[in-house]
């Protein structure tokens, strides 16, 4: 049975032949990494996905042996990358989102910096690149930065869900599920808020980038939980950061 450092997990659904493009992404990076001494695994977890997708997913990777599709039913993408987790059997999994595109070094420079590292850390590219309906250029800031307020995350996500993470810890910190009904949604903002809620650092990678799909207003999940007024799910990340109080007994202390 194959060790394999990394597993690359595509998350799609109904992205039609734009999972193509992402897919030979994928692709493209294993063949990197391999060339570079890394053994990377492939799974595409498509969740409810349309006939299409289907189809390309399985035309795509039928000549490649390392690779394979889960099909799940969760209609929910916080859910279908806990699946990922779950069926990967590397070391570190690398999430990839079916209309979206890996610079090709991206899981063989996260997976030195991670082994270099000996901290608990969730690894992010330096610079995405988003295009389509709103092109742009956004940059990680890295969480040992000085300039990094935790504050900030109040109020925005720092980071894409497009991250390089030890299994086991995905395992231990899964995704929230989106509830609209109860506006709980930004499942990856809520995962980033609970990871440094449980002491791990973000940190980017220099030299690395991706290519993130905008999609026209309305038709994406990141839509529908603005229209319905959702907020992460509740961290106490927040609550740990305030200054510990030492001035007055802790049985006189209140958090309103």
């Amino acid at each position: 049975m194959t060790k394999y450092n990394v597993s690359a997990v595509i998350n799609g659904h109904a992205e039609g032949l734009l999972l193509k493009p992402s897919i030979d992404s994928a692709l493209s990076a294993r063949e990197y990494a391999v060339a570079n001494g890394l053994a990377v695994e492939l799974i595409v977890v498509l969740d409810r996905p349309d006939d299409i997708s289907r189809t390309v997913a399985h035309a795509c990777l039928k000549d490649h042996p390392h690779a394979r599709v889960v099909e799940v039913k969760n209609g929910d993408l916080g859910l279908s990358r806990n699946d990922g987790a779950s069926a990967a059997s590397g070391e570190y999994v690398a999430f990839l989102d079916g209309d979206d595109l890996w610079g090709k070094n991206w899981p063989t420079a996260a997976y030195n910096s991670a082994v270099a590292s000996g901290r608990e850390v969730v690894w992010h590219p330096e610079v995405n690149v988003y295009f389509g309906g709103t092109p742009h250029v956004f940059l990680h800031i890295d969480s040992d930065d000085p300039s990094f307020e935790i504050s900030g995350l109040a109020y925005t996500n720092y980071w894409t869900a497009l991250s390089f993470v030890r299994r086991d810890f995905l395992l231990q910190v899964p995704y929230s599920r989106t509830q609209l009904a109860k506006q709980i949604g930004y499942e990856d903002w809520g995962w980033n808020l609970h990871t440094m809620e449980l002491g791990a650092v973000h940190k980017i990678v220099p030299g690395t980038g991706h290519a993130i799909r905008t999609k026209p207003p309305g038709s994406s999940l990141l839509s529908a939980t603005s229209a319905a007024g959702c907020m992460p799910a509740p961290s106490r990340v927040f609550l740990n950061a305030l200054p510990k109080r030492t001035d007055e007994p802790r049985s006189k202390l209140r958090i309103i």
